[in-house]
């Protein structure tokens, strides 16, 4: 039977500030601090390494593009769930729509070897579903106060870095970014939830 005491205690256990365990930073700190070494890796290699084309695959090329697909994947956790705390519904489902269809465009890309025919098809929209998603979410998270301003506002610039300015080290910003976050993540320093 239940005692008075625990029974009095258990509305708490569901009260906002309670809804994210250790566990739940501790796993999104780890796809964040994925996304940072994926990111550095692949920022590396970019800033390094000249492409052989606009549409073929070769050598390092592979890794790059692995590396860019695992990115893609391993935020996608962390976006649905800063949103979710910031109270945004439907953009994040923008953002990670984008992701999804790069990642898996440029996974076909790096099987075949070149770019499939209807790559620029599903890539160009799918770059801009990903920036526009990730605005939403940081414009949610500001106005929520879900992550520090200096958090909030470079996260879609992350995608910035990762896809235009690839070539000029974009990636390594990028990393830099995740692996911040990740840290705070891990640490839980952030007031993600129960607090304003």
């Amino acid at each position: 039977m239940t005692s008075p005491t625990s029974a009095s205690r258990s509305p708490a256990s569901h009260s906002p500030a309670s809804q994210d365990p250790a566990g739940t930073s501790r796993t999104l700190a780890l796809c964040a601090v994925g996304t940072a070494i994926a990111s550095l890796v692949a920022g590396t290699l970019q800033l390094v390494h000249t492409p052989s084309g606009e549409e073929t695959v070769v050598g390092v090329e592979h890794v790059t593009l692995a590396c860019l697909a695992a990115l893609l994947i391993l935020q996608i956790p962390v976006v649905l769930t800063v949103a979710r705390w910031a109270g945004s519904r439907w953009w994040p489902l923008v953002a990670v729509t984008g992701m999804v269809l790069l990642a898996a465009v440029g996974t076909i890309s790096n099987v075949l070897g070149h770019d499939a025919s209807f790559f620029a098809a599903v890539a160009i929209p799918a770059n801009l579903l990903w920036f526009a998603g990730l605005v939403a979410v940081a414009v949610a998270v500001c106005r929520r106060r879900r992550l520090p301003l200096a958090l909030a506002v470079p996260l879609p610039l992350t995608w910035l870095c990762t896809i235009p300015l690839s070539s000029l080290g974009g990636g390594l910003l990028a990393g830099a970014y995740w692996a911040v976050l990740g840290w705070m993540l891990w640490t839980r320093a952030l007031p993600l939830t129960g607090r304003r």
